[in-house]
């Protein structure tokens, strides 16, 4: 029997209270802590805060060989890569996700939306 994915969303008209936050503490306490496979779909049009940092971050890993190094020893210990982050608007944010999980080759547990409501 095939599990279904759930889909968690965290979402309000305010900006600022801590749904990006939020959002990426749940997402990798399940996914790194828990074990279970999860996909973040970053629906905060235009600014995508998730997309932005996971950029950030990687830009400040590849250009340091010390920082280079610290996340090669923690995804090794780990045993898995980062967990995806999706772009999506708000109105897309659902065929986004169904998009992906069609397309994607394992199966998801949890799809976190995250979104400021206009």
């Amino acid at each position: 029997m095939k599990k279904e994915t759930l889909y968690v969303a965290f979402s309000t008209q305010k900006g600022g209270v801590g749904k990006t936050t939020f959002t990426v503490l749940v997402a990798s306490y399940l996914y790194y802590l828990k074990g279970y496979n999860v996909v973040v779909v970053d629906c905060d049009y235009p600014q995508h805060s998730i997309s932005a940092m996971r950029k950030r971050d990687a830009e400040q890993v590849n250009g340091d060989e010390h920082y280079k190094l610290l996340a090669f020893n923690q995804f090794k210990a780990l045993g898995k890569k980062a967990y995806p982050v999706l772009c999506s608007s708000p109105d897309e944010a659902i065929k986004t996700a169904d998009d992906f999980l069609a397309s994607a080759g394992s199966d998801y547990d949890v799809v976190f939306l995250t979104c400021r409501e206009r």
